[in-house]
């Protein structure tokens, strides 16, 4: 978007009687303390990337990854980019028409030997004018290690011993379907023509196959990729701590939301994923992100929000209340939720199968409602509890992983949650609470470790916090 400048005269009717700008007494927030910066990934991790994939690839076979495509929102203005995670955890480029080959074992091509070759973007000159330099191969090499960078459109001659290939590996960018008719070296093009080669060579296309081999190793999280994550979720936490020191009644979601962005961009990260702050009713809806309510003295509301940092995302969810103190019936709810995390995290421990601590904590939320009476039978706890306790955390929020038995160095999200809309077949005292406690658990040898303790979960431990004088100041 660019805007056209106007030099405004005496005349002009738009400047006359323009009241000035209040530059004092603008509110701000006091923010917590900013979490320590970690060193940025560097080419070495990358690189062994792709050589823990080269060994667990079978002989005689290639890998071809493919970047995110722009995605157009409308007319000329499109998304925000975001780098296929797939694509990032094996090159470290954050940019768009990127292609990565790599072969199990080095091959000729044109009278060269090639182990690996990456395709990026070069000298597009319009695109730069508008968006911004492009990477370059020296900055590319730098980035991720690979030796041998070409140009986007030098793809397209180049022919590979397909004699020597068996197998071919790629993602899902596979499917893209924009293509600029203008650039031959764009996104679209390098996916077709690979798939003309491969057609041409008589071999299939493995999508599925690769992004479980991609899974088997990005399931497991180095200690670099968890300082990038401890960040994500430390700032996450601060964004909590923040919002939980403001509300009041009559605020709106989107304030809040305002304020737990902020807190994302002000400590250098964004949101992994459309922030969710959804008060009163609308904690109903698992994923609602209007945001536009007024917050009502009684309700609760539920935050459930993730930084993003260097790619790695975090999910952590609090429920508070908006008057600053529970309800006794919110109390007891809110008490079943957090017995039921708890016993989750207990059973997040090495060996046990991935989907143990849902079932733990389903367990433990049937035998609380049935206590609270809002339930008698064993088979209504679906009708309150309807979704999954754990998922995979890292480049993706909802990230890559073989649901096995959990091993240390992977991390998952424990979230169980009680939601009782009005109508609902109980005492009416419990109609409208919505709650869900969610936190970033790293797998060790020992017992699971709470990566997101920065902002508290207990119920005495929220109301004091809430009870602080307001972070807002003039």
């Amino acid at each position: 978007v660019f805007i056209m400048s106007y030099a405004f005269t005496s005349n002009d009717v738009f400047a006359q009687d323009v009241p000035p700008i209040k530059t004092t007494n603008v509110p701000h927030f006091k923010l917590a303390p900013a979490p320590e910066i970690p060193e940025e990934l560097s080419s070495s991790f990358f690189f062994e990337n792709r050589e823990r994939l080269r060994e667990i690839l079978p002989d005689s076979s290639m890998v071809v990854l493919f970047s995110a495509p722009i995605r157009k929102r409308t007319n000329d203005i499109d998304y925000p980019f975001h780098q296929d995670p797939d694509f990032f955890y094996f090159t470290g480029v954050n940019e768009d028409n990127a292609m990565l080959v790599m072969f199990k074992t080095p091959m000729r091509i044109n009278e060269k030997w090639y182990r690996e070759i990456l395709f990026i973007e070069n000298d597009n000159m319009i695109k730069q004018v508008w968006n911004g330099p492009v990477l370059g191969s020296d900055q590319a090499k730098d980035i991720s290690g690979v030796a041998s960078v070409l140009s986007n459109t030098e793809f397209k001659p180049m022919e590979f011993n397909w004699n020597e290939i068996d197998k071919v590996y790629s993602n899902k960018n596979l499917f893209i379907e924009l293509d600029d008719v203008k650039h031959p070296g764009d996104l679209a093009s390098m996916v077709n023509h690979f798939k003309l080669k491969t057609e041409r060579a008589g071999k299939s296309i493995l999508v599925n196959e690769g992004e479980d081999l991609y899974a088997q190793l990005r399931q497991h999280k180095s200690s670099k990729e968890l300082e990038m994550m401890q960040r994500a979720i430390d700032i996450t936490g601060d964004a909590h701590v923040n919002v939980m020191k403001m509300v009041e009644p009559g605020m709106t979601e989107y304030q809040l939301q305002a304020i737990l962005e902020y807190t994302f961009h002000y400590n250098g990260s964004r949101a992994a994923f459309p922030s969710i702050v959804a008060s009163g009713d609308n904690g109903a809806i698992m994923h609602y992100t209007e945001n536009d309510d007024i917050l009502i003295p009684g309700d609760l509301v539920i935050l459930d929000i993730g930084a993003q940092y260097e790619g790695y995302a975090a999910d952590i969810t609090r429920t508070i209340p908006v008057s600053g103190v529970f309800s006794e019936e919110q109390k007891q709810v809110y008490q079943v939720v957090l017995d039921a995390q708890t016993v989750a995290i207990r059973y997040a421990t090495k060996g046990y199968k991935f989907w143990t601590p849902h079932e733990e904590a389903y367990r433990t939320i049937g035998k609380g409602l049935i206590s609270l009476g809002i339930i008698t039978e064993w088979g209504d706890i679906g009708k309150y509890f309807m979704h999954g306790t754990s998922h995979y955390l890292g480049l993706d929020v909802h990230d890559a992983g073989v649901y096995s038995s959990l091993q240390p160095g992977e991390v998952i999200t424990v979230e169980p949650g009680i939601y009782i809309p009005k109508g609902s077949p109980c005492d009416e005292k419990w109609w409208g609470i919505f709650v869900r406690i969610e936190d970033d658990i790293l797998i060790t040898d020992a017992p699971a470790k709470v990566l997101s303790g920065r902002s508290p979960r207990k119920i005495s431990e929220i109301e004091a916090l809430m009870s602080n004088e307001s972070a807002l100041t003039e």
